[in-house]
């Protein structure tokens, strides 16, 4: 049985831009939190920062301006310090549509902070919190606690780079985060070709045709041939190469690979 139908043409397009857009959202959203993560792990982050617009100092909703003014901020006070003063910042909305900042940053020199003090508030003196009066005098109220586990905060952060603030963003020229330059980032180790179960368990993103996943304080030069440690329980160590020898990809056969890892050649 068959029924004829109307397609509306109007209807169609709108709904195929509406995909289009969720299509690039996601991506967008999708490569930001890794990039911020890659980021929040790889460089030694001193402190993690919370930042404030006094709306005397700056508009606090326009987000394009107090980026700018932020960064060209950062680039003079590294002159100033003479040091190397890096950050990286996710803006955050208020509720009444607001912005603020949260981020990590190292390089600050102890002379540029100074600890609260009554009568500001309590909770800030007794948590061991820093002020960065520059900061405050030219943006608002800011706030640096010292980071006491790395990895922790470096998920912490990147927990700030929600979809729902990229929706926000989307009309203030995407900017899901901020970082000054240069930064260390992930940078690939090695391939493993074929099922190997105990090393998909520190993989944490499935694709179609292959995992990946970050590994801290490995130095896996051989992707191929292990000492026979088990892990995840004992530390990887990889088999060091034969005088000579180089490793060219193109050259190895998986196929074979797997069998001597499982013993069978």
């Amino acid at each position: 049985m068959a029924f004829k139908g109307h397609r509306d043409p109007d209807f169609a397009c709108v709904r195929e831009e509406a995909q289009h857009y969720e299509v690039k959202l996601d991506n967008s959203f999708s490569r930001a939190r890794s990039m911020v993560l890659q980021y929040a792990l790889c460089n030694p982050w001193d402190y993690f920062f919370t930042g404030t617009l006094d709306e005397r100092l700056a508009d606090r909703y326009n987000l394009d301006r107090y980026a700018k003014r932020l960064m060209q901020f950062i680039r003079d006070k590294r002159k100033k310090y003479n040091t190397s003063f890096q950050v990286l910042l996710v803006p955050e909305n208020h509720k009444d549509g607001a912005w603020h900042i949260h981020g990590l940053v190292y390089g600050l020199p102890a002379s540029a902070l100074r600890p609260f003090r009554y009568p500001e508030p309590k909770k800030l003196i007794d948590g061991g919190f820093l002020n960065w009066p520059d900061y405050q005098r030219a943006f608002g109220f800011c706030s640096l606690a010292p980071i006491r586990d790395k990895v922790a905060t470096a998920y912490y952060v990147t927990k700030y780079i929600s979809k729902d603030m990229a929706r926000r963003s989307y009309d203030v020229g995407k900017h899901l985060y901020f970082h000054s330059r240069p930064l260390k980032k992930a940078e690939h180790a090695s391939d493993v070709y074929l099922y190997h179960p105990q090393l998909d368990a520190y993989c944490t993103h499935d694709y179609d045709f292959c995992k990946t996943g970050m590994v801290q304080d490995a130095d896996w030069a051989f992707p191929y041939l292990w000492d026979g440690a088990d892990f995840p329980e004992q530390p990887l160590h990889p088999v060091p190469l034969a005088p000579g020898d180089a490793f060219d990809p193109a050259t190895i056969d998986p196929f074979y690979e797997q069998m001597k890892l499982e013993g069978y050649v």
